[in-house]
């Protein structure tokens, strides 16, 4: 009983959410030329096809990292746990994070340490991101979008330019030749608190060391996650209002919209800086958008993630027991597997680590 309140709990959260900002966009002062009859049903279409498209490229990608682990990984398990991880990340505030579910599912059904499962979920967001940040600086720099002066343009391209940094040097330190002092995993076990954890998952993300093709590959897939999202929240633009920014100013609409919603809320700020986005950018045959259709073009984008992530509500439906038990497996099994590593001398996890390497 306590179960289903919590869902319904949940459920509603996210209703009001949706509620709240649809009333906002309905809010801007020129979003009265928008009727139903006007919004272009292709348009639509082929926006939610290459969000679909985007998405289930994600999940090839996930399975990629896995496997590299010396995993075996049907791609019908990848795009099942890929999705039903994908309807979790829907939780208001990350009550349940979908990551922590695809790292729960592949340890029950594949019986790897849950470091190693954690680390692929970690690597998959990482190179998400740089991709994300490196498409955006691409972008901005060729558009010469960066010597615009509004505020909210230059915090894009300084915040792009801190994160694409970041991720450069952590990804730099993951390839890094392995070093006799060991100094990555002992700097990660130095972390207050979580360096217990954090110190296994950096020898665990160490295997990735020498899977460089691997790691390649999975970025210049990104890419095109990246670009197809882009595609997308042009053709719901070009769906609601016709006349809209151009197809490449919509790269930088989602890159630099993007930065905000890194912020693990389930609709994040992402509506919040279309809205401040989209007056910015001239449209040939119109005046730019006013405050109130970015908004509303964030709203339809944000639909279209839900009605993928009906996809994963399918699947969980299917597989609704296998996911109760692994959730609840990480009283046993997941305590073993723990056990084991702990009791590992440092020499044994190096050797163990390079044998799997090869």
């Amino acid at each position: 009983m306590r179960k289903n309140l919590f869902f319904i709990v949940k459920l509603l959260l996210i209703a009001g959410l949706f509620a709240y900002l649809i009333c906002r966009a309905l809010q801007g002062s020129t979003f009265s030329e928008l009727d139903a009859s006007s919004v272009n049903a292709t348009y639509i279409a082929l926006g939610f096809l290459f969000n679909l498209l985007a998405t289930v490229i994600t999940v090839v990608r996930w399975r990629a990292l896995v496997e590299a682990l010396g995993v075996q990984f049907p791609l019908n398990d990848a795009l099942k746990f890929g999705f039903i991880g994908f309807m979790f990340n829907l939780s208001p505030v990350g009550i349940v994070g979908g990551d922590a579910v695809k790292v729960a599912l592949i340890v029950k059904k594949n019986k790897i340490p849950i470091d190693r499962a954690t680390a692929s979920v970690v690597i998959d967001r990482v190179i998400g991101l740089y991709a994300m940040f490196i498409l955006g600086l691409i972008v901005l720099f060729s558009t010469r979008f960066y010597l615009n002066q509004h505020s909210t343009a230059r915090l894009a391209t300084r915040g792009l330019m801190i994160l694409a940094g970041l991720t450069t040097i952590f990804l730099a330190a993951l390839v890094a030749p392995a070093s006799k002092n060991r100094w990555r995993e002992r700097t990660a076990k130095k972390i207050p608190i979580i360096g217990g954890f954090t110190g296994k998952l950096t020898e665990a993300a160490l295997v990735y060391r020498d899977k460089k093709t691997v790691l390649f590959y999975s970025f210049l897939a990104t890419f095109f996650v990246h670009s197809f999202f882009a595609v997308s929240l042009f053709f719901f633009a070009k769906a609601l209002f016709g006349l809209s920014p151009t197809l490449l100013d919509h790269f930088i609409l989602y890159c630099v919209g993007n930065v905000g919603s890194i912020v693990p809320l389930s609709a994040g700020p992402l509506e919040y800086f279309l809205d401040e986005l989209y007056p910015l950018f001239e449209i040939a045959g119109r005046t730019p958008f006013d405050k109130g259709h970015g908004m509303a073009i964030g709203v339809v984008y944000r639909l279209a993630t839900v009605a993928v992530a009906l996809v994963g509500v399918a699947y969980y439906l299917v597989a609704r027991s296998d996911v109760k038990k692994a959730l609840n497996h990480d009283n046993s099994e997941n305590k073993k597997v723990n056990r084991q590593i702990k009791s590992r001398r440092p020499y044994d996890n190096h050797l163990s680590n390079s044998n799997n390497e090869k």
